[in-house]
C-alpha cells in the first residue's frame, strides 16, 4: 500500500510541478546528433559526406555547425558506420 502511494504521489507531483499542467514538458528532447542522424536516414544519405552531416545539421537545428557540434554528430554517426 506504501509503494503505491509512493508511485501516485510521484506522479502527482511531476504534474504539479510542470509548467504547462500536462506533464509533457519532464520529457526531454532527442539529442541533437540523434536528430541529424534521422535526418540524413530519411534522406537516404547514408552513408553520409562531411557536407551531407553540415547541410542536415542546419535544417535540423536552424544554424550551421561548429567544430564541437560537428565532431559530437560524426562520432555519432560513426558508431553506425554512417560516415564516409
Amino acid at each position: 500500500m506504501n509503494t503505491m502511494r509512493t508511485f501516485i504521489g510521484g506522479i502527482s507531483d511531476m504534474f504539479k510541478d510542470s509548467t504547462t499542467g500536462t506533464g509533457l514538458d519532464a520529457v526531454s528532447q532527442a539529442p541533437v546528433s540523434a536528430r541529424v542522424a534521422e535526418n540524413l536516414v530519411d534522406a537516404g544519405l547514408t552513408p553520409a559526406t562531411t557536407k551531407d552531416v553540415a547541410e542536415s545539421f542546419a535544417f535540423v537545428v536552424g544554424h550551421a555547425p561548429d567544430e564541437l557540434e560537428m565532431l559530437d554528430v560524426e562520432a555519432f554517426l560513426l558508431d553506425f558506420d554512417w560516415l564516409q
